[in-house]
């Protein structure tokens, strides 16, 4: 019998300002071994200075097993077994996924795409948990308990009317990232500072060529330069052995700095209806806030 496991169709919505041809083919390349992505592009908001709206649809397949409502036979079983690990290690890959591949579009120069949440589509959209990423885009997979415990609410009725839980609430999730960010912002003061735009930008020119620094010598070239000088100086002069030169020097590498980064507290959840009322849920107490 085949081994029944769920499948993945993922849907990345790209605000438009940062979906570049370039960072699209690159986010197909780095996503292949997940999966072909379906990506989507949004316009701006509203203002060209309006925060940068990304977001993840993770849409789970299992064809027309059951898996939602406890109600349906053999659900709790598969999402015990089958679905609730899976939805772990998919939120472990992506998470990684994006963090290194931020990291990359950093060290070429490239916009990094960062999304706001990860929204993990269950029951033929019937339910969604969506999921927001620490600062740099990992997401723990413990994170994926917590999407079992939304499930389990709704099935004893404590979410009865939801359609939509988010992890944390936008208001938790925001403070949070304020106060990691006036913290990192402290540590790394250069970030706040404005690039000196007064000064003249390198015309080009012999002045430039003749302050550009001479290429460098290899080993070898130096070896042979060796040879030739002490053939005129002294031919009963051995050439120097090759382990006495000089080792060519080398520039050291800039050590790359920590981008920011922050571990997200996933204690608040907002609980949205079908008619789009939200409530805060302390997961922590147990309880509704307020």
């Amino acid at each position: 019998m085949a081994l029944l496991r769920p499948s993945l169709t993922l849907v990345l919505d790209l605000d438009e300002r940062v979906a570049a041809e370039q960072t699209i083919l690159e986010i197909n390349r780095s996503y292949a071994h997940i999966g072909t992505p379906v990506i989507r592009t949004h316009a701006c908001e509203s203002t060209e200075d309006a925060p940068v709206r990304n977001t993840a649809r993770l849409i789970v397949n299992m064809g027309t097993y059951s898996y939602l409502n406890s109600a349906d036979e053999g659900a709790d079983e598969r999402w015990e077994t089958i679905v609730g690990p899976w939805i772990g290690n998919m939120l472990r890959k992506i998470g990684n996924n994006m963090k290194v591949f931020n990291d990359r579009q950093r060290k070429i120069g490239y916009p990094e795409v960062h999304f706001d949440t990860l929204d993990i589509e269950l029951g033929a959209g019937a339910f969604t948990v969506a999921v927001r990423p620490q600062g740099a885009g990992a997401v723990d997979e413990a994170v994926a308990e917590r999407v079992t415990a939304a499930r389990n609410l709704r099935n004893d009725g404590t979410f009865a009317e939801a359609v939509r839980v988010e992890l944390p609430c936008a208001e938790s999730w925001n403070a949070q990232r304020d106060a990691a960010w006036e913290a990192w912002a402290a540590e790394h003061p250069e970030v706040l500072e404005e690039p000196d735009t007064d000064e003249e930008a390198p015309s080009g020119g012999v002045a430039d060529e003749a302050a550009e620094p001479a290429p460098e010598k290899t080993r070898e070239e130096l070896l042979a330069e060796d040879v030739i000088a002490k053939s005129y100086e002294n031919t009963a002069v051995p050439p120097t052995d090759s382990e006495a030169l000089p080792r060519p020097q080398r520039e050291e590498e800039e050590e790359e700095e920590d981008p920011f980064d922050f571990p997200v507290d996933y204690t608040l959840w907002a609980v949205i209806g079908a008619d789009g009322a939200t409530r805060t849920y302390d997961s922590v107490a147990a309880a509704f806030v307020g």
